[in-house]
């Protein structure tokens, strides 16, 4: 279980500050497989930075995954190889924290990639630079930092990004969590370990 010195709204507006940080959502063939889908916007500002379908070489998508992002495989002829993708990625994390909702499994997932296409993950292997939003959520909401719920961003890579960017700035401002409280109260909203 992770230690913070910083209360989640402190970490919040740090995290908020221009220049320090973006936030990162993957799509993927299924919670074990490859990268099809990536978005990471600016933390400070919301921008835009990637979003882009990946090609995942030939891993076919899991039918559970399908149904809850919608993405086929004929979605995605024509996307840029993990490669490609890594090398745009790499460059816009380069001097920043990364974000991410679960960031346990954006992580995981990258390097999974990484290692699948004998590439080096570079300064995005380091713990350190990822930072997990759901357990500073769970931490506000005083379900220590190892709480899991759900994301209600709409299962795509930049709306999930946005949602947590929204997720993000309400911490910073001390906006309660309703959706995080409603969540407590229906256990059905929370995900599995």
């Amino acid at each position: 279980m992770p230690t913070f010195t910083l209360t989640p709204r402190q970490w919040a507006n740090a995290m908020l500050a221009p220049g320090v940080a973006c936030i990162l959502d993957t799509e993927t063939t299924g919670l074990d497989g490859s990268i099809i889908e990536v978005a990471v916007i600016d933390a400070a500002t919301g921008e835009v930075l990637l979003d882009t379908l990946v090609d995942p070489d030939g891993a076919p998508i899991h039918p559970d995954a399908q149904a809850v992002h919608g993405l086929t495989a004929a979605d995605l002829a024509g996307a840029p190889s993990w490669p490609q993708v890594h090398a745009r990625l790499a460059a816009i994390t380069a001097t920043r924290k990364v974000l991410a909702y679960n960031a346990a499994f954006d992580r995981d997932r990258v390097l999974h990639d990484c290692r699948r296409a004998g590439i080096d993950p570079a300064h995005l292997f380091d713990p350190a630079r990822w930072h997990c939003v759901m357990a500073r959520r769970c931490q506000a909401l005083g379900l220590g930092t190892d709480g899991r719920l759900r994301l209600d961003g709409g299962h795509r890579a930049l709306a999930d990004v946005r949602a947590t960017h929204t997720l993000l700035q309400a911490l910073a401002d001390g906006i309660p969590d309703l959706d995080g409280l409603a969540a407590i109260a229906q256990p059905e909203r929370t995900m599995p370990a």
